[in-house]
C-alpha cells in the first residue's frame, strides 16, 4: 500500500483551506456592500442634478430634461413608461435609477427619473441621463483593494499558521518519526531530542525510557542466548557420550549375551541329560529329580532374560531387519499352541483357540509377530493361576482410512494390570509391582520388546484390563504390508523411554 500525505502536508492542506474559506465569507459582505454603496451614490447623484436642472443649472456631461403625463404616453421609451407607472402607482417613490449593460442613447449607460406632482399627482417626470463609467470605476477599484486585502491575509495567515504549527507540532513528530525509523534499522542506541516544555517533550521522554528499557531487554536476552548456546553445546557433547556409551552398551550386552548362552545351553543340555538318566535307572532319587528339574528351570529362565536382553540390544542397535512373506495366522498360531502347551500343562491352564475360517494370508515377518505372540502367551501363562484358562482370539478389523487388519489377543485369568500402569507397562524395565517381581521372574523387557517389534511391522499393541479379572493384550497388524520407510528402533526405544 502507497503511503498516504503525511501529517504536515495533512495540517497545511486543511488549515490552508479553512483560511480561505473564512477569509472568502468575510470579504463577501464589503464586496457586495461596495455595489450597494455605489448604487446609493448614483441616486443621489441624480437627485442633485434633477434639482439642478429645475433651477436651470445643467452641465455638459449630463442629458436633462422634463416630460409631462401626455408626452410620456405619446413616447415609446420603455424606462419613461416605467418611471410613469411607477411613480403613479406608488405616491410615496421618489426616484428610480436604472443601469444597463449596453449603450442608452449618447453613450450614456445610467438613467434617472424623479416625478414633479402637483397636489400629489404627478404632472411631469424629470429624466437625467449619464454616463457610468465614474461609478463602475469605483466599484471596481473598491474590488480589486478587497481581493488584494484577502490575498494579502490569507498569504500572512497561511504564513504565520505555518510557522506555529511546523515549530509546535511537526518539527517534534518529524523528530519522533526520524527516531523510530533508526531504530527499526537496527539503531537502539538512538534517542529522539525534544525540548518544547509541552506534551511532545513527555512523549519524547517517554519514548526514550522505552528504548532504553529495550537495550536492557535486547541485552539480557543477548546473554541468555549466549549462555544457551554453551548449554547446548554442552548438551551436543553429552549427548555424544551418551550416543557412545549406548552404543558400547548394547554391543557388550549382544557380546556378553551371545558368550553366556553358549556356556548356559551346555549346563541346560547336561542338567537335562542327567534328569533322563536318573529317570531311567531303575531307582531313581526323588530328590536329585527335583535338584536335577529346579537347575534345568532356573537355566531356562536365566536363557530367556539372556534372549531378550540380546533381542533388546538388536532392536536399539537397529540391526533387526524384516522378512516379509505371506502368513498363514492359523499355522502360525497352532504351531505357537503346541510350542506353549507343555508349559500350560504344568500349570493345568487349558489353550483355546478362537479363529474364523477362510482367514486370508498375511503380509508380515512371521518369525518377529510369532515372537510378539510368544511373550504374550508366556506371560499369561507365567501370572494364570493353576487350572485357569487362556483364550486366543483372531479378528478381522478395519483401521484408519479403511485399511484391512488382523487383530489376535491373548485373554488370560489372572490378577489384572492396575489402570495407573497400564500405560506404562510397555515400557523397558517396567513391571506391575514388587510382589509380582518376586513371584515371577523376568527382566521386564518382554513387552516392551514387543512395542518395538509392533512398531518395526507396522502394527500395534494394546491392553485391556480390570484389576483382579485378568487381561487381554493385543497386537492389531495391517493384512497387506505397508511400504513405509522404517525408522530405526534404537530412536523410538529412547523416545518411548
Amino acid at each position: 500500500m502507497s503511503p498516504g500525505l503525511s501529517l504536515a502536508n495533512k495540517c497545511q492542506f486543511l488549515f490552508g483551506l479553512a483560511i480561505v474559506v473564512l477569509l472568502s465569507g468575510v470579504l463577501a459582505v464589503p464586496w457586495f456592500r461596495s455595489e450597494t454603496v455605489i448604487s446609493d451614490a448614483q441616486i443621489q447623484i441624480g437627485r442633485k442634478l434633477a434639482d439642478s436642472h429645475a433651477s436651470n443649472q445643467t452641465t455638459s456631461e449630463q442629458s436633462i430634461r422634463s416630460m409631462d403625463v401626455a408626452e410620456i404616453d405619446s413616447s415609446d421609451d420603455p424606462f419613461a413608461l416605467l418611471a410613469l407607472k411607477v411613480f403613479t402607482d406608488n405616491p410615496e417613490q421618489e426616484d428610480l435609477l436604472e443601469r444597463t449593460a449596453s449603450e442608452i442613447g449618447n453613450g450614456l449607460d445610467v438613467r434617472y427619473a424623479r416625478p414633479v406632482r402637483i397636489d400629489g399627482k404627478v404632472t411631469s417626470i424629470t429624466f437625467v441621463d449619464w454616463t457610468g463609467k465614474f461609478g463602475a470605476g469605483q466599484l471596481l477599484t473598491s474590488r480589486i483593494f478587497i481581493i488584494a486585502s484577502g490575498i494579502t491575509a490569507g498569504f500572512v495567515a497561511i504564513l504565520v499558521f505555518h510557522l506555529i504549527l511546523t515549530k509546535l507540532i511537526l518539527s517534534p513528530v518529524r523528530e519522533l518519526r526520524e527516531t523510530t525509523e533508526l531504530v527499526e534499522q537496527g539503531q537502539i542506541d538512538a534517542r529522539s531530542e525534544i525540548i518544547t516544555g509541552d506534551d511532545f517533550e513527555q512523549l519524547s521522554n517517554a519514548f526514550n525510557r522505552m528504548l532504553d528499557e529495550l537495550a536492557r531487554s535486547q541485552f539480557r536476552l543477548t546473554s541468555m542466548n549466549e549462555n544457551l548456546d554453551f548449554k547446548v553445546n554442552e548438551l551436543a557433547e553429552a549427548n555424544i557420550g551418551l550416543h557412545e556409551s549406548n552404543r558400547l552398551k548394547s554391543e557388550f550386552l549382544a557380546n556378553i549375551s551371545h558368550e553366556l548362552k553358549t556356556p548356559l545351553n551346555s549346563i541346560i543340555g547336561f542338567a537335562e541329560l542327567l534328569e533322563e538318566l536318573a529317570q531311567d535307572s531303575g531307582d531313581p532319587d526323588d530328590k536329585q529329580l527335583r535338584y536335577l528339574a529346579n537347575i534345568v528351570g532356573s537355566g531356562r529362565s536365566l536363557l530367556e532374560m539372556i534372549n531378550e536382553l540380546l533381542q533388546m540390544a538388536k532392536i536399539e542397535a537397529g540391526r533387526v531387519e524384516v522378512a516379509v512373506e505371506p502368513t498363514s495366522i492359523s499355522d502360525l498360531l497352532e504351531g505357537l499352541q503346541a510350542i506353549m502347551r507343555p508349559q500350560a500343562e504344568a500349570k493345568s491352564i487349558d489353550l483355546n483357540m478362537r479363529i474364523p475360517p477362510g482367514l486370508p494370508p498375511v503380509e508380515t515377518d512371521a518369525g518377529k509377530l510369532q515372537q510378539i505372540l510368544f511373550n504374550f502367551l508366556s506371560n499369561a501363562i507365567r501370572f494364570s493361576e493353576q487350572n485357569g484358562g487362556i483364550v486366543i482370539a483372531v479378528h478381522r478389523v478395519s483401521r484408519q482410512e479403511g485399511v484391512p487388519a488382523i487383530r489376535i489377543s491373548v485373554t488370560d485369568e489372572g490378577p489384572g494390570v492396575p489402570y495407573d500402569m497400564q500405560d506404562a507397562i510397555f515400557e523397558k524395565f517396567r513391571q506391575v509391582d514388587a510382589s509380582h517381581t518376586r513371584a515371577h521372574s523376568g527382566t521386564g523387557l518382554g513387552l516392551a520388546i514387543c512395542r518395538e517389534l509392533a512398531s518395526l511391522l507396522g502394527a500395534t499393541v494394546s491392553l485391556v484390563s480390570e484389576p483382579g479379572h485378568g487381561a487381554t493384550f493385543s497386537v492389531e497388524i495391517p493384512s497387506a504390508w505397508q511400504n513405509e520407510d522404517l525408522q530405526p528402533l534404537m530412536e523410538s526405544s529412547r523416545r518411548s523411554s
